[in-house]
């Protein structure tokens, strides 16, 4: 039994010393920047998900631009109505679970410029976003 308890120990002890926080990572790694978010494509629709009471890709922080010849796309993958309020436009329409609403081209439906979104039912909790629509 007793080399049972120093093999236990020194098993441990090795499995200690190779999750230890206090290892430093290679240089290399830590000059290398980190990228938080995957970059849009720029041809296709512009896709925005409604979900968990928020607008994803459409942070009013984000400065997002999208050119006025694409689609742009909100999805409602959420299990709660959701609503798109652009009332820069006098745009407002409902969007239950599993559907989406489609503009194309961007610019032709909303017109060049920023424009806020709100969902209504959830602008409260903070679901909002912004667009801008530019001419490329």
């Amino acid at each position: 039994m007793g080399k049972s308890i120093v093999c236990l120990a020194l098993v441990a002890a090795a499995f200690a010393a190779g999750c230890s926080s206090a290892e430093e990572q290679p240089e290399e790694a830590a000059e290398t920047p980190r990228v938080s978010e995957l970059p849009q494509p720029t041809t296709g629709p512009y896709v925005s998900v409604a979900v968990d009471n928020h607008f994803h890709d459409i942070h009013p922080e984000d400065d997002i631009e999208i050119a006025a010849h694409r689609p742009f796309v909100i999805r409602n993958d959420g299990r709660n109505l959701h609503n798109v309020s652009i009332a820069s436009v006098a745009f407002d329409f409902d969007i239950r679970p599993g559907r989406q609403i489609y503009l194309e081209p961007v610019g032709q439906e909303l017109g060049l410029g920023e424009h806020t979104i709100v969902c209504k039912y959830h602008a409260d909790q903070g679901m909002t976003g912004k667009i801008t629509i530019v001419d490329e």
